[in-house]
């Protein structure tokens, strides 16, 4: 169990300290360029080529997308009521609450414990995930609802062409299959060095929310995961990659929206950074846990 666990941390530590130092040094790395790169090239790309070329079963992308849903859910509702109780800001401080990272850290790490099964399963959860933090997640701080923009996300179009070629059985051409298994191939190592390098340039300006929020984000997702494995029956490598993926730290673009609306961008930027950082220190038993949830191998 050791070993496996070294082996699935090691790579994403060494990957993520690479964008950390690029992001302090001066080469120049153009995060936003990248970023947009990832959400509106190579995500997309992943997504189809995973899902079409191994034929994931249409069940079993609904069971992913169903338990994501109902992570994020649980995951707001004890959210909402944490900051009410405590009397936080919500739009401020509720999507870093209810959003997590299971893009930039989630998906490698549900590749490097749990191999291709883990990548496929992880993909169907985080689509969800993705389309709900660039439409819901962004409402909140926009305080309206903009539904309008799950029609201008690449990620959406990428699954209803999965869903397409699943129910119709049509077989993609080789050369649809092998651009988007190129463009696919750089997702998860680019996600990992931009999470180092925004890491490098964001600031904790006020340590007390930023602990707050922290340890919320971790405790709702363990306890979202957890009530969702139950409740849905789930066991095996699906369960592990639902942990893992639930478990994961606030995501980086919760502070994209906070500068855009102004909601305490700077707290917002400094929960992102403690919770990554405690993220980290609790990786090794969030796999430990994760493995022995999903058994042998």
């Amino acid at each position: 169990m050791l070993s496996q666990m070294i082996e699935v941390l090691a790579p994403i530590c060494i990957i993520v300290l690479i964008g950390f130092l690029m992001g302090r040094s001066k080469a120049g790395l153009e995060t936003r360029a990248l970023s947009s790169l990832v959400l509106l090239v190579a995500t997309p790309a992943l997504i189809f080529h995973t899902l079409a070329s191994l034929q994931v079963p249409t069940e079993t992308i609904q069971i992913m997308s169903g338990a994501a849903l109902l992570c994020l859910a649980v995951a707001g509702g004890l959210g909402l009521a944490a900051l009410l109780i405590f009397k936080g800001a919500v739009r401020s401080y509720l999507p870093p609450l209810m959003l997590p990272n299971s893009g930039n850290l989630g998906l490698p790490l549900v590749f490097l414990a749990f191999g291709q099964e883990g990548l496929e399963l992880g993909i169907a959860y985080f689509f969800v995930v993705a389309l709900v933090q660039h439409s819901f997640g962004m409402s909140i701080y926009a305080g309206t609802l903009k539904l309008g923009v799950l029609a201008r996300q690449p990620l959406f179009y990428a699954v209803a062409a999965v869903m397409a070629v699943t129910w119709l059985d049509v077989t993609v051409p080789t050369i649809v299959l092998t651009t988007t298994e190129m463009l696919g191939g750089m997702m998860i190592p680019t996600m990992l060095i931009l999470l180092g390098a925004s890491l490098s340039r964001l600031q904790i300006t006020d340590l007390r929310p930023a602990l707050a929020i922290a340890f919320g984000r971790l405790i709702i997702g363990i306890s979202s995961a957890l009530l969702a494995i139950y409740l849905l029956d789930f066991s095996g490598v699906m369960a592990g990659t639902v942990f893992l993926l639930a478990s994961m730290p606030t995501a980086i673009v919760n502070y994209i929206y906070a500068e855009r609306y102004q909601h305490h961008p700077r707290q917002v930027a400094g929960s992102i950074v403690v919770s990554t950082v405690l993220t980290f220190l609790c990786l090794p038993g969030i796999v430990w846990v994760a493995l022995a949830i999903a058994g042998p191998q």
